[in-house]
């Protein structure tokens, strides 16, 4: 087995452990929102602040995580991986991602987050709600992933 597929093993290992806590993250989403709604952030208490803080790292690290993953997977397919455009290509090409436009989409909501200082409370709201929107769309790409690598390379990717 090439160094290459076991990096693909621990990666998607990885990010296995990293979708248990985006998941947790996005589920205790739903109490901050409500407030974020009708008040704004002045209304969230310091744990939702904190939950909120941890959906939002947690979210950037998970796509982060999940886009050097397909990396590593175009890499094993000899794709050229100079632009990272021609990753998505190739995973859209293996039906792993629906459209790249889409990844590119929730790309830039993710990095927006870091720079939204909007006090509108509808605006906080449909921004930080469009977020947990497109969370089962990563999910979907990582099954994709997940079951492209398992198909292709064998489902016992060992990390050892």
């Amino acid at each position: 087995m090439s160094e290459n597929l076991k990096l693909i093993g621990k990666k998607l290992e990885h990010l296995a452990r990293m979708r248990a806590y985006l998941d947790y993250s996005t589920r205790k989403m739903q109490g901050p929102l409500q407030k974020i709604r009708g008040k704004g952030l002045d209304a969230l208490t310091p744990e939702e602040h904190e939950t909120i803080a941890a959906f939002r790292a947690r979210l950037a690290d998970f796509q982060e995580h999940l886009g050097k993953t397909m990396r590593s997977v175009a890499i094993e397919e000899e794709v050229n991986v100079d632009r990272f455009g021609s990753v998505l290509a190739f995973m859209e090409k293996m039906d792993i991602l629906d459209d790249p436009e889409l990844w590119k989409v929730i790309r830039e909501l993710r990095n927006d987050v870091h720079h939204q200082y909007e006090h509108d409370p509808e605006i906080l709201f449909q921004f930080f709600n469009n977020l947990v929107k497109h969370i089962p769309v990563l999910l979907g790409i990582h099954d994709r992933l997940k079951t492209f690598v398992e198909r292709t390379y064998g489902s016992s990717l060992s990390t050892e």
